[in-house]
Formats: structure tokens, sequence, C-alpha cells
């Protein structure tokens, strides 16, 4: 429902809220206070935020986050009528966890220097606002430590992007994307995934990767899962089949196959040969 005044919000014992606000062409907000802290979201129109202290106030589109925090004065002015995800996180919320405050700071941090969210970014944060709203809405069992989880996903991957003031060039979406697949590369990556993700034709986005790693998308996204399965397996702590799963493949003989291909032993034999070699160290030189 459009709205022409502020959202009245109101914070769970929990510490989290997810809420939105599609504001009329008259919308109106006088200076306020909350007793929360805030994280907004410019999903779409334009906003500019005056804070306490007489900051400058800069526009803010579709896109960028702001972060208010609990008992800072702050007046939110339509340029161009909007809609915004509001996180609401109360004060014990963040402050009773280090991790959660840090992430808090490093939110805020960014948010006054000028954040930004890439296409990718976007779609994650859109798709985990949706699930907690959906939550909300009609609870089930899990729903609460699930709303949460959502609220701490949401502070992860703000605090994690890269600060930028201006739209990111074609080279700087490339290597967030990279960034991305090294975090995710266990997810079912192709070149039409990637072109989608950063906006780039799929031959642009084919010439800059291989730039900017020296593989293919495919061969990375390759190299980063069998890099990953032979750290799981050199532990000890993983069959092979849980290796193969968290890695991201879903068929046993392709995943022999190319293990042996690429280490030049079957992972069990592998596995054994592993071991004897760390048995042969000296004790000194054993992780």
């Amino acid at each position: 429902m459009k709205v022409s005044r502020p959202v009245s919000v109101t914070v769970p014992r929990a510490g989290v809220r997810f809420a939105e606000s599609v504001h009329e062409k008259d919308f109106r907000m006088a200076e306020r206070t909350d007793p929360f802290h805030k994280l907004i979201y410019v999903l779409k129109g334009v906003v500019a935020c005056e804070t306490q202290g007489g900051a400058s106030v800069t526009p803010a589109p579709a896109g960028r986050v702001l972060a208010i925090a609990a008992g800072v004065s702050h007046q939110l002015q339509d340029r161009e009528p909007a809609t915004l995800l509001l996180l609401c996180l109360s004060g014990d919320f963040i402050a009773d966890d280090p991790e959660r405050a840090e992430l808090w700071r490093a939110v805020s941090a960014a948010s006054d220097e000028g954040l930004w969210l890439d296409r990718s970014a976007r779609q994650q944060l859109e798709s985990a606002w949706r699930r907690a709203l959906l939550e909300q809405a009609h609870p089930r069992p899990g729903s609460g430590p699930l709303v949460v989880a959502l609220a701490v996903q949401s502070l992860v991957l703000v605090a994690r992007l890269p600060v930028k003031t201006t739209e990111r060039s074609s080279l700087q979406r490339v290597a967030a994307l990279v960034q991305e697949i090294d975090e995710t590369f266990f997810e079912p990556w192709t070149v039409d995934r990637a072109a989608l993700r950063t906006g780039l034709s799929r031959r642009r986005l084919t010439t800059l990767f291989r730039d900017r790693t020296g593989h293919s998308l495919t061969d990375y996204v390759t190299e980063r899962r069998f890099s990953h399965a032979a750290r799981l397996l050199r532990s000890g702590e993983h069959s092979i089949l849980g290796a193969m799963f968290s890695c991201g493949f879903g068929d046993a003989s392709h995943f022999y196959r190319q293990f042996k291909q690429r280490y030049g032993s079957a992972p069990g034999r592998w596995m054994e040969l592993e071991k004897k070699k760390a048995g042969r160290l000296p004790l000194s030189d054993r992780p």
C-alpha cells in the first residue's frame, strides 16, 4: 500500500523487523528519530537523506543503501516517488553480539562514503527481503530464527561490498563477479548467469573474464571446485561423496573421472597417498 507519511514500525523482542514503504507522490516526512537502527535500501525512485548535524544531502537513487543509527535525527525527501525496503534492528540485537556490532559498524561506514549495490547484490538482497516478509506475514515453525538469519545475511552482504560513489565500470563489475564466484563456486554458474549478474553481453564478459583471471569462466569455476574438494579430502574429515556435494558436483562418475585426470589418481587412492606424504613429514613441518 502506498503511503504519504512514514510507515510505523515496531521491532519485536527478537530485535529484527523487515518492512517496506511505497511512497505516494505527495509523500512527506518530518524530521524523526527512531529507537532502532535502520538499513534503507532504495528499490525504486530517488530519495535524499539529511541526518543530524547538517550533513550534505546527497540524492540516493535505486540501488543505494543508507544506514541510520538509533537515536540519530534524520529526514527523507523524495526526489522521485520511491519504494524503500527497510531492515530495522534493535540496539540490543546489534550490541549483544560482537560480530553483529562489527557488521553494523562496517555497513554504517560504507553507507557514509557511498554504498551502491550492483545487479547481483540487488538480486540477493531483494530475495532475502522477500523471504523475510513472507515469514513475518505467515509465521511457521522456525520463522523467527530464519528472519534473524536473513537479517544477518543482509548485513554480511552489504558489509562485504566494495564502497563506490559512481556506477562501476565493466572491469569493476567483472572483478566483483570473480569475487562472488570465489565465494559461491558451488552454485550452478554459467556464462548466461554471469552476464546477467554484470549486465554485460556474453562476448564482452567472456573477454574481460579471461583477461582478469587467465581462464574461461567454466574452467575458473571448475578449478575452484576441485581445489576446495582437495582441501576437504586432505583434512580427513569428509567422505568423497560429501566433498563432491560440498563443491557443487552432482554427477559422481564425472567427479571421479575429472579428479583422476587433474590429480593423477582416483579420490580414494589420492587420499591414501596424501596421508602417506603427511606421515613422512617431520613433526615440526606438520600443520
